[in-house]
């Protein structure tokens, strides 16, 4: 009785966790499938997990097999359950050292300010710590007027960009004289490209919003192709990409971004989102293109990196 008591649930982990396993390898394997429709966005966003349903699959294993074989059906649990929470845990303190020497190293501190409810003395305090630039998504025209009192644009008095009611609005600070380069026009969310030069070192800069999987996957898709046609520069200059890209790297418009192999991701693995002023948890990233010399360094709210981050 107590081998089919528990044969039912067995086969009920066993099933779920392969149907589960199969559809994220699908998502992982065939992205251009996250394109059709929000949900696919939303579920493409658990391929990370992988390992959870195939830990789910074995526990089920283990309650089917036979008594002389759960003993090992269940060391090898054990063992794939370690793997797959390897890549959860905290990693080391990362050294920044950069793999060339640089010529010069650009701080960039971004923040999705939410509708412009960010507190301006923490983002203060934040830029103290060798920013040389502050990108801002979602800046609307009462978070201007309240940069214009609170002594920020003292320290940055360069910038570039709009601010807009509700969510449009990107905007870009500096220490050093900046230049627009580029907009994306028709996206959900202004998205810009700029030119600053910092220790003798020019870099394009690119602030990035693009509109989240909840407003369709049309919308998302379409925002992505277009960040993507206004930085690709005939150039090899310095490129640093910063913002809410709305996605995480296995997304569909991530791969396509990366595609050519020059963007490398600024984002650690196992990264925590960041601290503070205001910002959003989960979507923002940082992507670069360096040339050879220079290293960056992104105070992006989530760092994805081979490139210097911080």
């Amino acid at each position: 009785m107590t081998g089919r008591a528990v044969r039912g649930p067995g086969w009920v982990l066993l099933v779920l966790g392969v149907l589960c396993a199969a559809s994220l390898l699908v998502l992982r394997q065939v992205t251009v499938i996250h394109t059709w429709h929000g949900y696919l966005i939303a579920a493409a966003s658990f391929i990370p997990m992988l390992g959870v349903p195939l830990l789910v699959a074995a526990l089920g294993l283990v309650l089917l097999l036979r008594a002389r074989w759960r003993l090992l059906a269940a060391t090898l649990t054990l063992v794939l359950a370690a793997v797959t929470a390897w890549p959860m845990l905290p990693g080391p303190e990362r050294s920044d050292t950069p793999q060339v020497a640089p010529e010069g190293t650009l701080t960039v501190l971004s923040s999705n300010i939410e509708y412009g409810g960010a507190d301006i003395d923490e983002i203060s305090r934040l830029a103290e710590q060798g920013v040389d630039a502050i990108a801002l998504q979602e800046v609307t025209p009462e978070f201007e007027e309240a940069l214009e009192t609170s002594g920020l644009l003292e320290a940055f008095p360069h910038r570039v960009g709009t601010a807009r009611d509700g969510a449009a609005g990107t905007m870009l600070l500096s220490r050093t004289p900046v230049e627009l380069v580029d907009s994306t026009a028709g996206t959900v969310f202004d998205n810009l490209l700029a030119t600053t030069t910092i220790d003798g070192t020019r870099w394009h800069l690119g602030v990035i919003h693009t509109a989240p999987p909840q407003m369709g996957a049309e919308s998302w898709t379409a925002d992505a192709a277009a960040v993507g046609e206004m930085v690709s520069l005939d150039t090899e200059e310095n490129l640093l990409l910063v913002g809410d890209f709305n996605a995480i790297a296995q997304h569909h418009t991530m791969r396509e971004l990366m595609a050519d192999g020059s963007l490398r991701s600024l984002a650690a693995p196992g990264g925590a989102a960041g601290r503070g002023c205001g910002s959003r948890p989960g979507p923002s990233v940082a992507a670069c293109r360096p040339s050879p010399g220079p290293a960056m360094r992104s105070s992006a709210p989530v760092a994805r990196a081979p490139c210097r981050a911080a």
